[in-house]
C-alpha cells in the first residue's frame, strides 16, 4: 500500500466516526421527557400517551385494551403497571411506559422485532409493529387536528 492510499482510509475513517458520534448526540439530545407518544393502528390514531406523568388519552377504542395482571373491575387499578394493550392485525401489542419512555414489552408476531427495538421517548426513533400494522411515533406537545397551522392575512 501507498502512502497515500493509507491517507484516503484514514480520512474514510475519521469522516465516518465523526458522523457516527455527531448522529449519536443529535438523537440523545432530541429526546422528550414531556412528549406525547402516539399509537397508530393502519395510520389511524388509537391512542395518546403523555411522557411526562404516563397518563393517555383514548382517541378510539375499537382497537384499545386496558391490561391488567390482576382480574380488576376498576380502570385506575389496571393504569397501575401502565401497561396498554392495542389489538393489531395479527394479535396484541402491549405498551408500557417506563420513565419517561414507552417500550413494547409483548406482541404477537412471527419474529417479535418490536420488542427487540427498546425504550423510545425521541422523535428520531418510532417502534413499529408492522406485521400488526401498529406504529408508535414520539411528538412534541398536544396536537390539535383542527387547529390551523398558520394564519395568513
Amino acid at each position: 500500500m501507498k502512502k497515500k492510499d493509507l491517507i484516503l482510509i484514514a480520512t474514510v475513517f475519521m469522516i465516518a466516526l465523526v458522523s457516527f458520534i455527531a448522529i449519536q448526540l443529535f438523537e440523545r439530545f432530541s429526546t422528550l421527557e414531556d412528549g406525547i407518544a402516539v399509537v397508530s393502528y393502519r395510520n389511524e390514531e388509537i391512542l395518546q400517551i403523555d411522557l411526562e406523568d404516563g397518563s393517555y388519552t383514548l382517541l378510539d377504542d375499537t382497537y384499545f385494551i386496558i391490561y391488567c395482571e390482576t382480574v380488576a373491575t376498576d380502570p385506575e387499578v389496571c393504569r397501575a403497571d401502565e401497561t396498554y394493550v392495542v389489538q393489531g392485525e395479527l394479535g396484541t401489542v402491549h405498551i408500557q411506559y417506563i420513565d419517561h419512555q414507552v417500550q413494547v414489552i409483548h406482541e404477537t408476531s412471527p419474529q417479535n422485532i418490536c420488542q427487540l427495538q427498546g425504550k423510545t421517548n425521541s422523535p428520531l426513533r418510532p417502534l413499529t409493529c408492522l406485521p400488526n400494522h401498529v406504529v408508535i411515533t414520539i411528538e412534541s406537545g398536544v396536537f390539535d387536528p383542527d387547529e390551523d397551522d398558520a394564519i395568513i392575512e
